[in-house]
């Protein structure tokens, strides 16, 4: 783990949008307590969570949806330097053309994609999501703009209705039990209960 950690640091200085340190802990964490075999990502990037999820479960095999070809060769190369490869796979392409097609039942999914487009995604996540299983979201508070902590800027207003949509449904559905976790940018961890 100790060079999954070195490589976040590099990330962080580089500028990449990489998962925040309480959140990482947070999703460590979650991934040990319920100890998932297959899990789901949106939104790999450099591939650094994906394989602290697999080297923190070893019996684990992960799918993950990555946009960026150049990030996916990076990953795919992390992935391989940290042994990891033959229980890791990415889907190239856009998630909201993916996800309506994924097939199969994930234990946990790790939502770390585009933002504006979490409401959108969360039936066809949850058509995939076992039961008992955890949906891991990130940067669900927005920068403060969900709950209105500060004021927002107009070019994020669709984005801020998009994460509020989310948040209501999680937190409103009686099949789903939710935390919301207002550390960094916000993590909501919601169990499918049936």
């Amino acid at each position: 783990m100790e060079g999954v950690l070195r490589l976040r640091e590099d990330a962080k200085k580089a500028g990449e949008p990489i998962l925040r340190d309480k959140s990482f802990e947070l999703l460590l964490e979650t991934v040990k307590k319920f100890k998932p075999k297959k899990i789901l990502e949106i939104g790999v990037n450099l591939g650094l969570s994906s394989i602290a999820m697999l080297l923190t479960e070893k019996g684990a095999n992960l799918t993950g949806i990555e946009i960026d070809e150049e990030k996916i060769k990076l990953a795919k190369k992390n992935y391989c330097d940290f042994g990891v490869e033959d229980r890791a796979k990415i889907f190239a392409g856009d998630a909201s053309e993916i996800i309506p097609v994924l097939t199969g039942e994930y234990d946990l999914i790790f939502l770390d994609g585009p933002k504006g487009h979490y409401y959108e995604y969360l039936p066809h996540l949850l058509s995939v999501l076992k039961s008992g299983g955890i949906l891991f979201a990130d940067n669900v508070l927005f920068r403060g703009y969900v709950g209105d902590k500060v004021k927002t800027p107009h070019r994020f207003a669709t984005t801020k209705h998009s994460m509020e949509n989310f948040l209501n449904a999680v937190s409103t559905d009686p099949q789903l039990k939710t935390e919301i976790f207002d550390i960094e940018d916000g993590v909501s961890i919601t169990q499918k209960l049936q």
